[in-house]
């Protein structure tokens, strides 16, 4: 439990921000918050709050450092295969064996250096292709340099890991560094753009990735989100969410069924 001494103390850069910005952080964890603050002082190289309160009030980009460093890119190509085993021979079938589809419209948010958009895109282009079917995905992110390491695409031999021979053949190109590049080709289909996830994309989907972005929020965020969700799927959307994330007491379960538990894979309820 935070102490009111803390709390205050956060509050206060919320309120900051806020005023600064018109971003309001107020939806995240408190105590991520106090980790991602600690974050920036100790790339300042300061450990006093309220000098790095005078920082945040004065500095013309500190606020906007502190809110890049909310986007957490620990991820790589294919993270958790089983989840991908599952979305790709259960949950896509059910869009390009329907003969009402001609295309796919899918949401990655919280997309971070693009590994899991291109994950997407790897797996769309497999068996969308065969079927003469179209896809389109987007990805978000709230950091700006996340979205442009994204687009650029290059990735290192251990992001990869996951990736099969045949894939890495087809997707991408070899580096002389033996950094990975992926093919320009394969990026027409995506759009990668910087927005927070309690904002809108204008868009409807049939499937939206939101994985490992929740545990970074609060309830009331939750609640918030899965309600957005619902309302921006389409008829049977598919939701997928992180490994450590559920709809355990919260109001998603009056949105969603849960399909496959182990996954994390959730689908739209008809009303």
């Amino acid at each position: 439990m935070m102490d009111s001494g803390k709390i205050q103390k956060i509050e206060s850069v919320i309120s900051l921000m806020k005023k600064k910005t018109g971003i309001n952080i107020q939806n995240f964890k408190p105590t991520f918050l106090e980790r991602r603050i600690n974050h920036r002082m100790r790339d300042l190289g300061i450990s006093d709050f309220d000098k790095y309160v005078d920082i945040l009030l004065t500095s013309v980009n500190e606020s906007e450092n502190l809110y890049d460093s909310f986007s957490i890119n620990v991820t790589k190509f294919f993270r958790d295969p089983f989840v991908w085993k599952t979305f790709e021979n259960q949950i896509l079938p059910n869009f390009y064996n329907d003969s009402d589809f001609s295309s796919i419209d899918l949401w990655s948010c919280g997309s971070a250096t693009g590994e899991e958009v291109y994950s997407i895109s790897i797996l769309l282009d497999k068996h969308l292709k065969k079927k003469h079917m179209k896809y389109n995905i987007i990805g978000t992110d709230i950091n700006e340099n996340a979205i442009q390491t994204a687009k650029q695409g290059i990735y290192k031999k251990e992001k990869i890991s996951n990736v099969n021979s045949q894939e890495l053949q087809t997707y991408f190109d070899v580096l002389p560094d033996e950094r990975y590049k992926i093919k320009s080709e394969f990026k027409k289909n995506i759009r990668l753009e910087r927005l927070d996830l309690l904002q809108t994309t204008g868009k409807y989907f049939d499937i939206i990735f939101c994985r490992n972005v929740l545990i970074y929020y609060d309830r009331q965020a939750h609640e918030i989100l899965f309600k957005k969700f619902f309302s921006l799927l389409k008829k049977d959307g598919i939701l997928i969410l992180g490994q450590d994330e559920s709809m355990i007491g919260t109001n998603g379960k009056n949105y969603f069924n849960l399909l496959y538990p182990r996954e994390r894979i959730y689908q739209k309820k008809k009303f």
